[in-house]
């Protein structure tokens, strides 16, 4: 009867998930053949739709901008068998591994999504600085899969630059003019498309930000030095220094100083219009998104008021100062222009680019309609980035006066 129950007792343990096993096994360390593999992976299969395309296994994965870029690289390591090891929220100790043992119960692939939706909410934009380090300009380390970063900043740094940071984008491309392809999530964490920009809108804050590359489990016990392609030129650049609030001159002679490094040959005056217009229109489409999930969340709290963090979550405020920028951003680009070819019929100013903006249409929910529209709502004052209220008011369709708000 002994006998039995042992036997009885392997078969149990013998048809339950691996027990202790972590979350994928390492197999692998990380070589610079595997960090090649690597940025060849990201061009490849990083896509827009990495977790919204219903075909894709990754799909119903909420992230925010950080989030996504931590998922990349655990979805690679984990189909390669190499390890990871990222720095937690909670502690600011570097324990959230690969090792892990909390989903011993579900099956391997459960149990990677599992992980991946915890390293999203235990890791951030405050602890990326800490997983990666300040890259070397060059096509070799800055490439496909090498992060932008502006960290969040601390009490004191936000009271001084006015802002918190906290934003991170993904390398997909570098292009032979130069310019560099992200892709990046936003908040608030939800499921959604990511997001494609060429077009920068500021420079690091702190010496914690900047392109970076990813720290391996094995580089993180040697000296700074000893890291593949680490360099700290890019604080030495265009003016570069801490606790600065750049003017858009400045973070515009940063990034070209990056791009003039990169670079194949000079884009065209139109090739940097193309760039703007093209992150206008996608700072336009996320808008939509934030501003109707704002809503429905309101809707299906009864009306009510969400949470302080939640209503902040979805604001505009940052994203519409960043389309601004953009707007100012081809305003210049426009004025050069047209010192450039001496067209004395031209205004040199955004206006030129009415029809290139009219190219941009979508749909707010409400009608659709184009980016110059929405640039005259926005220089007119209609548009409304408080989160309390109707689309119909953030859009401009309505006053706050006869528009609805939560409660």
């Amino acid at each position: 009867m002994k006998r039995l129950s042992l036997v009885a007792l392997l078969f149990v343990l013998m048809q339950t998930p691996a027990s202790f096993a972590g979350v994928w096994t390492t197999t692998r360390s990380w070589t610079p053949a595997l960090e090649d593999e690597y940025s060849a992976w990201v061009a490849k299969n990083y896509r827009f739709d990495i977790f919204s395309n219903p075909q894709s296994p990754w799909y119903g994965i909420a992230t925010d901008c950080a989030d996504a870029a931590y998922a990349a690289r655990v979805i690679f390591a984990a189909e390669h068998g190499l390890p990871v090891r990222f720095t937690n929220l909670k502690n600011s100790v570097a324990n959230i591994t690969n090792n892990m043992s909390s989903w011993d119960s579900l099956n391997s692939q459960a149990r990677l999504r599992e992980f991946v939706k915890y390293v999203g909410i235990n890791t951030g934009t405050a602890t990326l600085g800490y997983d990666t380090y300040p890259a070397k300009i060059s096509v070799e380390y800055i490439r496909p899969g090498t992060i932008f970063l502006n960290p969040t900043l601390s009490s004191e740094e936000e009271n001084i630059l006015g802002t918190r940071g906290g934003h991170a984008e993904t390398v997909v491309d570098v292009e032979e003019n130069g310019f560099i392809r992200t892709l990046y999530s936003t908040t608030p964490r939800m499921v959604r498309e990511l997001i494609t920009t060429r077009n920068p809108y500021t420079w690091p804050l702190t010496q914690l930000g900047g392109y970076r590359i990813w720290k391996n489990p094995e580089v993180r016990s040697l000296p700074a030095n000893q890291w593949p392609g680490y360099s700290n030129e890019q604080f030495q650049i265009a003016g570069w220094g801490p606790r600065i609030r750049p003017t858009r001159k400045q973070i515009f002679q940063w990034h070209e100083s990056i791009r003039r490094t990169l670079r194949q040959r000079p884009p065209t005056t139109d090739e940097r219009i193309d760039v703007v217009a093209e992150s206008i229109c996608n700072l336009w489409e996320g808008r939509v998104l934030a501003v109707n999930k704002a809503w429905k969340e309101i809707s299906a709290n009864g009306g009510r008021c969400l949470s302080a963090g939640a209503m902040d979550d979805h604001s505009t405020t940052k994203r519409d100062a960043r389309i601004r920028e953009a707007y100012g951003q081809l305003n210049d680009l426009m004025y050069f222009k047209k010192s450039e070819v001496g067209d004395p019929d031209a205004r040199g100013d955004v206006k030129d680019a009415k029809a290139v903006l009219q190219n941009c249409r979508f749909n707010t929910g409400l009608s659709y309609t184009d980016a110059w529209e929405m640039f005259l709502r926005m220089i007119d004052g209609q548009l409304n980035s408080d989160s309390s209220y109707e689309p119909a008011v953030r859009w401009g369709y309505r006053s706050k006066i006869s528009g609805n708000r939560c409660r």
